[in-house]
Parts: structure tokens; sequence; C-alpha cells
């Protein structure tokens, strides 16, 4: 999930520095808004569900060009596989339904940081963001605009269907009656009547994503000492329940230093679980050396359970070193990093990690950096 979205954010950013202008803004940003939707979204959405069963060794394909029913999905999954992961481990299956809009929610966060902390600018993804924003919006209110759900994947081979069809409707059915009798595809009508109160709920909730400046080209606030804040607020989905996130982004440009804390407020049937965190981004130690760090601490139900009103602690942390092996200096200052980190958490959900047990990885890769 976190490789497709920094692919993508990555390789929007370099296209628009390289092929936008003032000329052709109006009509860059209307492609941008055009491929996102049609392509670049869907692409990262289904490879966050699809991340969810490469995490659990269970292969799966993406297929994220939208058909003639206009549906992307992930294909490659037996009922039977289906049926055993929710019976033996429930918190996954459900994270099965709403990793696409884990991957959109994450995705979006690091849009806002980015524009926050001045390192794109508004009139380059303007597309994006929009794109994006309404995008998600428009599956979440689903159950109030479009409660029609075509079962027409009922008449294609198995290996053919999509893994869980309407990711919302099927995460709620499923964390309510897991006992039920099992079939893939959840409509309106077999909700109960709580079921179809909490799908409601869910698409108002989901509005709280408006509350971004970011939006309207926003980035930040600049304080009387020279500082700039920014801020946002945030809600998708979680294996156990539903989250809010507050994010506040503060950059001292004097020390080059950016500092995203951020607030959450987990809640399944139960109770609300608090937690929080802070990221420290792209920090030059020196000339040639940048960090990058996060700390995460939760509360979050005991074993990611809808009904536990018992909550457990837990708490993750990643360092990421860049060294700058080399510069380019023509029109626009290029360099290259070579990146090594590692990052570990205790059992529990944190967006876009791909684990819910306790975790241990090791990453590198190359940076490749336009000034």
């Amino acid at each position: 999930m976190k490789n497709a979205n920094t692919f993508v954010l990555s390789s929007n950013g370099l296209l628009a520095n390289s092929i936008f202008s003032d000329k052709n803004k109006t009509i860059y940003n209307y492609t941008s808004l055009f491929i996102t939707s049609l392509l670049l979204q869907p692409i990262t959405h289904e490879e966050g569900h699809r991340s969810v069963l490469t995490e659990l060794n269970i292969g799966a394909i993406s297929q994220p060009i939208f058909d003639k029913n206009m549906v992307a999905k992930v294909t490659g999954v037996t009922d039977t596989t289906l049926k055993n992961l929710r019976d033996t481990n429930l918190p996954s299956y459900i994270r099965l339904h709403t990793a696409g809009l884990e991957s959109d929610f994450t995705y979006l966060n690091s849009l806002n940081s980015k524009l926050s902390f001045e390192e794109e600018e508004y009139k380059y993804i303007k597309g994006d963001i929009l794109a994006r924003n309404l995008g998600v919006s428009f599956y979440y209110l689903t159950s109030f605009i479009n409660r029609k759900f075509s079962l027409d994947e009922y008449k294609s081979p198995e290996l053919e269907r999509d893994i869980v069809g309407h990711d919302i409707w099927g995460m709620i059915r499923h964390i309510n009656r897991p006992d039920m009798e099992f079939h893939r595809y959840t409509t309106w009508d077999e909700l109960t009547s709580k079921e179809k109160k909490m799908a409601n709920r869910v698409a108002l909730f989901s509005l709280v994503n408006f509350l971004n400046p970011n939006l309207m080209g926003i980035r930040n606030y600049t304080l009387k000492n020279g500082n700039k804040i920014g801020f946002n607020i945030g809600y998708s989905l979680a294996p156990f329940g539903e989250y809010f996130q507050q994010n506040v982004y503060y950059y001292i440009p004097a020390k080059n230093l950016k500092l995203n804390p951020y607030l959450m407020e987990y809640f399944n049937n139960e109770k609300v679980f608090v937690a929080g965190g802070i990221k420290l981004v792209n920090y030059e130690l020196s000339p040639k050396i940048l960090l990058n760090s996060s700390l995460d601490v939760w509360t979050q139900p005991e074993n990611l359970s809808y009904i536990s009103s018992k909550g457990k602690l837990g708490a993750g942390v990643q360092i990421n070193g860049a060294y700058k092996i080399l510069d380019i200096n023509n029109e626009k200052k290029k360099s290259f990093f070579v990146n090594l980190g590692f990052s570990a958490k205790s059992k529990g959900f944190i967006p876009e990690a791909p684990s819910l047990k306790e975790d241990f990885r090791v990453n590198m890769g190359i940076i490749y950096v336009i000034q």
C-alpha cells in the first residue's frame, strides 16, 4: 500500500515539475483530474486491498482498470479462502474491505503534508487532490445516493470476481454479524436497520474530510515569529471500527524543521480509544543527510475487536535516513540519495502499516529529488 502510494505521488510530482506551465495550467489541471479519477486513484485504492492479502501470503491480482460495469477490482481469490480468513482472522478480513479507503486516506495525508510544509505547490497537484477527495466522498455517500449494487459478478467465474464488492456495506455486515452464513457480496437491502443507520452515519462522518484548507489552496498560516502552521481533520475506517484524525503541520523555515503532531480517536461499537503521534519530515542533519521519523502511541480495543470495551496499549516507531550521493545542477537542481531505515511496532493498527501483528522491517532504496 505505502509503496504504491509513494510511487504514484512521486510520479505525479515529477510529471508536474516537468511539463506544468502557467500557459497550460487549465488543461493540465483538468487532465490531472481526469487521469486521477480514471486511473491513478483506482491503482492506489485496489493496491490497498491487494496488500492485505499479500501480507497474509494470499495471492491476488489487482485489476485497477474500470471494466464495462465501471468496476475496478482485485481478483484471484476463492470463496473458501475468504470464508477461512473471516472465520480465523476477522480484523484482517474487515481490513480487506476497508484497506482501499485506508489507502485513499493515507495518500491524501501525504498530499496535505507536502502542501503544508511547502514541499509541493497547490497548482501542480490541484487536480489530484480534488479528484481524490471527491472520489472518496462519493464512495462513502453511495449509502445515500446509490443504494443499488449489481450482483452481475456472481455470473463470473469465481476467480474473476472482486474480492469484497461494496467496501463499506461488506465491512458493516461482517463486523456486526461475523458468524452468519458466508457469502461474498453485500447489498443495501440485506443490511439490518441498525447496520443501515451505521452506513448512513459513516457517510455523514466522511464529510469531515472536507475540513481541510489545502482543498482551497490554503496550505498554511504564517505566525508572528515567522513560523508556519497548517491543519486538517480526517475520517476513515479501521479493522475494528472507525477513527478521526487531527493533523497539525508546524514548519520552522529558519531551521527547516517540519513537525506533524496528530491526535486520533479510534472507536468501535463499545468505546472511544485515544491515540496520537508525531512525524519529523525531511530534516537536514547536514547538507548531505536527511532524516524522517515517526512515533505512534495508541490504545485500541483488545484483539482489535469491534465488541470489546477493554483497551490495549501499543506503539510503533519509524526511522529513515537518506545520504546524498549525487547532485546535478542545471535549470532545476536534482539530487540522488541512498535511503536506509527501519520500522517496528507492537500488535495493533497503524494506517498504511502492512501488518496488524508485532512487526519489524528494514527498508532501503534510492530517492530522486528535484528542487
